[in-house]
Order: structure tokens, then sequence, then C-alpha cells
């Protein structure tokens, strides 16, 4: 199972308005710059643990933002699996 998930955003407004939202809500995250093997406008994304991606899904749509994709990290190596919303 993996460790993590990165949250990207289409723009660097909408990754600082979900850290900020996840915060409110009393959810840990943090914002990372993209790993190298994801490619998009957006340097930097939102690192959450695993068992809090559905607690931030919900507390960031709930203001309206949605990531664009999110990817599935095991560890902290480069292998993943990307989920497109």
């Amino acid at each position: 199972m993996a460790d993590h998930l990165y949250m990207i955003f289409k723009s660097m407004t909408h990754v600082l308005s979900a850290e900020r939202t996840a915060r409110k809500s009393g959810i840990f995250c943090r914002m990372v710059p993209i790993p190298r093997e994801i490619s998009t406008d957006c340097g930097m994304c939102i690192s959450v643990k695993t068992q809090d991606g559905p607690a931030f899904l919900d507390a960031v749509k709930e203001k309206g933002l949605e990531p664009e994709r999110v990817e599935e990290h095991e560890g902290s190596g480069p292998k993943s699996r990307c989920y497109y919303s």
C-alpha cells in the first residue's frame, strides 16, 4: 500500500488554497515540489498520507477545488500509479 498521495492542482493558487483549507480542517499536509517524473504547469503539489486522502478531497471539494491528478507513491521511490480525476 502507498504511503502518500500527491495532489496535483492546475495552478499554484489552487495548491495554496488547498493547503490552507486542509490545515483549517485539521488534515496534516505539506506543500512539496512535484516529483521529477511528473510533469505539469505548476511546480508544487500537496502531499498527504494515504489514509488522509479521502478527508483531504472532501475538504477541498467543499471549497470548489479538485486536483487534476492524484499520484500514489510507495515509500520515497519513483514508482507510482496515476489516477486522473
